[in-house]
């Protein structure tokens, strides 16, 4: 339950913050300026996306994990203020050298100390002494690799959303709460964020969203893989899971001491680089080394569940494959199916919209409302008294809307809100929600839990495919109120989780929570189809009327 609200409120943090950043960093000029030979870009895009990414974590992290550990949060935050100080005066390599190894010492630390040190190849234990220095380049290595990496829009946050995915399934049935918490922070951010960074991209990671994904990455991987492995960390499986970054920066800076060339420096050799200067489509690049580090991630798991000996082999094609990627891809060229290829990846988003818009949206909409349906014919138990006041407020407000309605033409989105929570409070008292059920791969869940399951990922999609399922682009779906709608409820929630009020007044918590998401729902389909906004507006006066009239005449 607490995954699943922390994902969607992270995600809609970052969507309604990240423009007002956007629009202020362009109001300071703090922009990368395309150079004509590096950057792929036409136009200066604001930069320092990581102040979003790194805001929302640690803030999260603090409110649900009041113990937040030191040396993690310390190290985090050097790196985060060097990747800054770097997107606005543009270090020198070794200063950024210097800084990205206090934080690997501080990561490095908090491994020790939550007892995350213990390494072995392939089963073979390696000696702490042995090891440290190794760990200390890996992770200074994997720091740049992420940074090198983010040459393309989207390219960095899609390859942490990776990570931060296969983090979370290794994780969830630990012991520890933090790592699957950090996991599924930085896939709620990440998503969040590839909604504008995604291309064309109108704001950048900067180093410092890069560097910090980089170590958030690292710490949740390193320790997931200790939680399922008795605390024992293969570094074969986490090679293999970061092999796309890692072996793409160790051939390019082979590459740059072959040439004589400061190893630091930046150029166009890497595989990003490589695939575009191809004359292949920015998207469909992207694209290709996102399914590439499924790939790998598939051979990882495979390797650590499965036979260790055949998934190193695979893994060792699939480096020489990696390494001679540039001839694979002039012999795709070579093919006539490029074209084919690009122009399937170009409309994919158009087909998924599509899909969404007219199977998936309506689909889940007769879920809910048969739900709710079912919820109002059997399951209205309220025992409040004072139930006639709110169903003269319910009156009241109806009276208003329709004054308003014909005066101005203007009704108030936020008693669909105030509707909703009447609903589930009437009809959601009884243990109905909280019953256990037992379904495969996911074992037992709640009625409540399935049903944030179901509508979160909906959310989430229109956010993400917004103008491809919107018509009127100027019209925005969620409103200033919708904002304080969500702060409120967040904090409503988090004070009853901490402040050890008793567990009967629990479930107003849940209650407002599905409240908004059913909420938002309704703002979705009256998004993608205006012209039922008026019936479906009504109707939540009409459900909670009946559930009301109900409980008076029963």
């Amino acid at each position: 339950m607490l995954f699943l609200i922390t994902v969607f409120f992270s995600f809609i943090a970052v969507v309604f913050a990240t423009p007002l950043l956007t629009n202020l960093l362009s109001s300071l000029e703090i922009v990368d300026t395309p150079d004509n030979n590096r950057k792929i870009h036409s136009e200066p895009i604001p930069r320092m996306g990581g102040i979003i990414i790194y805001s929302v974590v640690v803030l999260f992290l603090i409110f649900l994990f009041p113990t937040i550990y030191k040396f993690f949060l310390l190290g985090s935050l050097i790196l985060f203020l060097s990747g800054v100080a770097d997107d606005l005066w543009n270090l020198k390599w070794y200063i950024k050298l210097f800084f990205q190894s206090i934080s690997a010492s501080f990561l490095i630390i908090f491994l020790m100390r939550h007892n995350y040190f213990h390494f072995n190849f392939m089963g073979l234990d390696l000696p702490t002494l042995f090891v440290l220095p190794i760990i200390f380049l890996f992770i200074v290595g994997t720091l740049n690799a992420f940074n090198m990496m983010d040459g393309m829009d989207g390219l960095v946050s899609g390859f942490s959303l990776i990570i931060a995915s296969l983090s979370f399934l290794l994780s969830f049935s630990s012991d520890s709460l933090f790592v699957p918490l950090l996991s599924i922070l930085i896939i709620g951010t990440t998503l969040g964020f590839l909604k504008f960074n995604g291309n064309p991209a109108s704001i950048f990671l900067g180093d410092s969203g890069s560097l910090i994904l980089a170590y958030f990455c690292l710490t949740i991987l390193l320790s997931a893989t200790s939680e399922t492995s008795n605390h024992k960390i293969d570094l074969a499986f986490v090679g293999i899971v970061l092999s796309i970054p890692v072996l793409d920066t160790l051939r390019v800076i082979v590459c740059r001491i072959k040439n004589r060339r400061n190893p630091f420096l930046p150029d166009k050799n890497h595989l990003h680089h490589i695939i575009y200067s191809r004359k292949i489509r920015h998207k469909t690049t992207v694209f290709i080394i996102l399914s590439l580090t499924i790939i790998s991630a598939l051979i990882a798991l495979y390797y650590k569940f499965s036979s260790q000996f055949f998934g190193f082999l695979l893994f060792i094609l699939f480096s020489v494959f990696l390494l001679f990627f540039d001839k694979v891809i002039d012999l795709i060229i070579q093919k006539e199916n490029l074209m084919f290829y690009g122009r399937m990846v170009k409309s994919l988003p158009t087909k998924l919209a599509g899909i969404f818009k007219f199977y998936i949206l309506p689909f889940m909409t007769f879920l809910v409302f048969s739900f709710m349906s079912y919820l109002l014919m059997n399951k209205v138990s309220s025992d409040d008294q004072q139930i006639i006041y709110l169903l003269i407020f319910n009156f009241l407000t109806m009276a208003y809307v329709f004054v308003n309605l014909k005066g101005k033409n203007y009704m108030s989105d936020f008693f669909v809100f105030v509707n909703f929570v009447i609903f589930f409070y009437t009809t959601g008292s009884g243990n109905l929600f909280y019953k256990l059920y037992h379904i495969p791969l996911i074992n037992y869940i709640n009625l409540n839990q399935l049903f944030i399951l179901l509508v979160v990922p909906v959310i989430v999609f229109y956010f993400l495919f917004r103008d491809k399922l919107v018509d009127n682009h100027q019209k925005e779906t969620l409103a200033g109120i919708d904002l304080i709608l969500a702060l409120a409820i967040i904090s409503n929630y988090l004070f009853l989780k901490f402040s050890g009020i008793a567990n009967e007044y629990y479930f107003l918590a849940d209650i407002l929570i599905r409240s908004f998401l059913v909420y938002l729902l309704y703002k979705i389909i009256i998004g993608c189809y205006p012209k039922f906004r008026f019936q479906l507006y009504f109707t939540s006066y009409i459900i909670v009327i009946i559930a009301l009239l109900r409980i008076i005449v029963l």
